[in-house]
């Protein structure tokens, strides 16, 4: 439950990261099919790469973090590119893609930060805890 609410988070993070990133760059075209489908790819290809990221983190400490959280979200914006539609999601430009991935990596970053309070008080909330009643 708690990786499923997590994931639910992270989506909605991401999807506004990347509708703010369309919104900066002429370069970056995105419908809303095309938002719908890349949040949903960028989401997963990046959750499921943060594991793979956090082993070779704790291998190289603070460094790697940094560097390694760009390469997470330009290796989740291109795999998310490669799989989406051309015309629903499209990045072009070395400038589109270098400021996209920045917009978004310092998104998740912020979201890192508050991720675990919105977990907990939306698991908070689901078990009957401050504010919420009891679930059945």
């Amino acid at each position: 439950m708690k990786w499923g609410i997590r994931l639910v988070l992270a989506a909605a993070a991401n999807g506004v990261l990347l509708m703010i990133a369309a919104v900066l760059f002429d370069k970056f075209r995105l419908s809303f099919t095309g938002w719908l489908i890349g949040t949903i790819l960028f989401t997963v290809f990046t959750m499921l790469l943060r594991g793979i990221m956090a082993s070779a983190a704790r291998k190289y400490a603070s460094s790697a973090t940094f560097l390694g959280g760009l390469v997470l979200t330009w290796v989740g914006l291109v795999l998310t590119d490669i799989f989406t539609a051309r015309k629903n999601f499209d990045l072009e430009g070395a400038g589109t893609w270098l400021f996209t991935t920045l917009i978004v990596w310092v998104g998740t970053v912020v979201y890192d930060q508050v991720d675990d309070r919105l977990l907990d008080a939306v698991h908070g909330r689901t078990k009957g805890g401050a504010g919420g009643a009891a679930s059945a």
